[in-house]
């Protein structure tokens, strides 16, 4: 008597390992890892160098104080997980995704995983070199170092996670990257004028988690940044998982 047919469901270390080689042979992510890597290095470099003041008139400062730009980099190392999601919706590649795992609560675990797996110690990489540069020229020690370092991949790692729903929501990479950074430059250059808000906006709440606000107005303290910040990421894979799970095919 024949064995009944049955369903092999991949196992979730081999969703997340597809998932993860996915991410690393896309050439877009290390075009995104090099070039924020070589804009935090040289960021760091123009901060510390010798009389080298940015602003208007009187109102000069070193690049350093201007913490929007410091930041800014972030918006680049965002292509890897908006690109990762993002992109699986051209071509009908989700269904073959799908086709492959089609445990979809499954699926969504694995891609988070994967994409934690990548984006972190890659946070670590690309940001580590420049923030050296800044200790050293602040005479820092090299567990202040790795602590500082450590609290930027932090922001880093959850506003890559915030940036997941709204890749599900618009189905691709583009959109919701221009979205991203023209929340962020209208918030960072005073357009918006609602502080108790934007405070509360994911790019904001990570300066704040850095010590290095925006504008004193939109000021958190660190670990009610670091909250609304999760909270965010929190909502980010709901949205993901919801889009994957009930919209998606």
């Amino acid at each position: 008597m024949n064995a009944p047919f049955t369903t092999l469901r991949p196992r979730l270390r081999d969703v997340v390992r597809a998932e993860t080689t996915k991410i690393l042979t896309l050439p877009v992510t290390w075009l995104a890892l090099y070039g924020t890597l070589v804009a935090n290095t040289l960021f760091a470099v123009l901060a510390t160098a010798d009389g080298l003041r940015f602003g208007i008139g009187d109102d000069v400062a070193p690049l350093s104080a201007f913490a929007v730009v410091m930041f800014a980099p972030v918006h680049v190392f965002l292509l890897v997980p908006l690109h990762a999601m993002g992109s699986e919706f051209r071509e009908g590649q989700l269904r073959t995704t799908l086709a492959a795992v089609p445990g979809r609560g499954r699926l969504a675990l694995g891609k988070f995983l994967a994409t934690g797996a990548v984006v972190v110690p890659a946070a670590f990489a690309v940001l580590l070199p420049g923030r050296v540069i800044l200790g050293l020229a602040e005479d820092a020690g090299g567990g202040a170092v790795l602590a500082d370092t450590g609290r930027w991949a932090l922001a880093y790692t959850l506003v890559s996670v915030v940036a997941l729903g709204s890749a599900a929501l618009m189905r691709g990479t583009a959109a919701p990257l221009t979205v991203l950074v023209g929340v962020s430059v209208l918030a960072g250059g005073g357009f918006l004028q609602w502080p108790e808000g934007v405070r509360l906006l994911p790019d904001q709440a990570a300066m704040s988690l850095l010590g290095t606000p925006a504008f004193e107005v939109t000021e958190l303290a660190p670990g009610v940044a670091a909250m609304v910040l999760v909270v965010w990421a929190a909502v980010s894979c709901a949205v993901y998982a919801g889009c994957l799970v009930l919209r998606d095919a």
